[in-house]
């Protein structure tokens, strides 16, 4: 009797090592399992684009346990398919797996991507009606581990969009992680500015002759410069900062000069800007063209001509101003 008991507690042990051994080597598989996963992930790694996928991969690499997310864009490329919102999404979705290499987590987060002619089965099993779209499968194991009432979550690309940038926040923000977009420098964009700068230089020297006449030009630097003075002088910036009416109305009656320094009419500021610029014209006329007149009777003649003008000008310019300051003691002719 003694000896039976002693070999069924002897039985009893042996089982309960087994049984240990056999729960252990379990833990280290599931572990090792995701490490395997990770390895493969790693092997497959493009510095450009994801990670591209066959079913089998699709089966492996999604299947539990994981310490990793993986965001997988379903696509249908084949010509035949005629999915061009697939080729279109598919160059944002690289984007976003390229931005993804900068970034300092490695092992955590990978975009992958399996399309029609290399998993069907995968499309099938998953009843897949409508591409392209993204599946994201968080991590089951680990600190980073996320419960969720699925195999997985669907990326909403009616809701987001198909831009990388929308991909990246969501990504982001599902995984606890911080990256952003770095797209590759335009170089299409670089030579085409290089390029119409150097349209441009060549349409400037041709034509810098005519160019450099107008520039030059004493003439027309005068007009101007006498123009600007005139339209600043009569008040135009006033109307367009403080906005003030056309007219105005004094006992039902209209009314073309504002009472006041403070105020002042659209149709005041035109009539001021006339006689100013009357006046600047006048005066240029009298200071270069009569100088030319060879003739000295054509040349006096002009020259009391003009003068009476200008002193005529001058005078309903001071008329003016009484009519709006009526203590100005100052006139001319009127």
């Amino acid at each position: 009797m003694q000896s039976a008991r002693l070999a069924t507690q002897g039985l009893l042990a042996a089982l309960l090592l087994l049984l240990g051994l056999a729960f252990s080597s379990t833990t280290h598989a599931e572990a090792a399992s995701s490490v395997q996963k990770v390895t493969r992930l790693e092997s497959k790694l493009s510095a450009h684009k994801a990670i591209r996928l066959t079913g089998n991969d699709f089966e492996y690499l999604t299947d539990q346990p994981r310490n990793f997310s993986l965001f997988v864009a379903l696509t249908a490329l084949a010509p035949e398919m005629g999915c061009v919102p697939c080729r279109d999404y598919e160059n944002q979705f690289n984007l976003a797996a390229s931005s993804w290499q900068y970034a300092a987590e490695k092992g955590r987060l990978y975009f992958a991507q399996l399309d029609f002619a290399d998993g069907r089965e995968v499309f099938q099993k998953l009843q897949i009606q409508s591409v392209p779209i993204v599946l994201h499968f968080p991590p089951t194991e680990g600190p980073n581990a996320v419960a969720i009432s699925g195999e997985y979550e669907a990326y909403d690309l009616n809701r987001w969009g198909l831009t990388a940038d929308a991909l990246a926040k969501y990504a982001s923000d599902a995984c606890k992680v911080n990256f952003s977009i770095r797209r590759p420098f335009d170089w299409s964009k670089l030579g085409t500015r290089v390029m119409f700068g150097l349209m441009g230089l060549g349409v400037v020297k041709l034509v810098w002759t005519y160019v450099a006449a107008v520039i030059t030009s004493r003439k027309l630097w005068t007009v101007a410069l006498i123009g600007w003075s005139v339209l600043m002088c009569s008040g135009f910036m006033w109307n367009r900062i403080r906005g003030p009416p056309y007219t105005g109305m004094r006992d039902n009656k209209p009314e073309i000069v504002a009472p006041g320094f403070q105020n002042q009419f659209i149709l005041e500021t035109q009539i001021v800007g006339i006689l100013y610029a009357a006046i600047s014209i006048t005066f240029v006329l009298i200071v270069t063209r009569i100088p030319q007149l060879s003739d000295p009777t054509q040349q006096r003649t002009a020259t009391y001509a003009l003068v009476i003008v200008f002193m005529v000008l001058y005078s309903i310019m001071l008329k003016f101003f009484k009519l709006k300051n009526g203590s100005y003691p100052y006139k001319m002719l009127l």
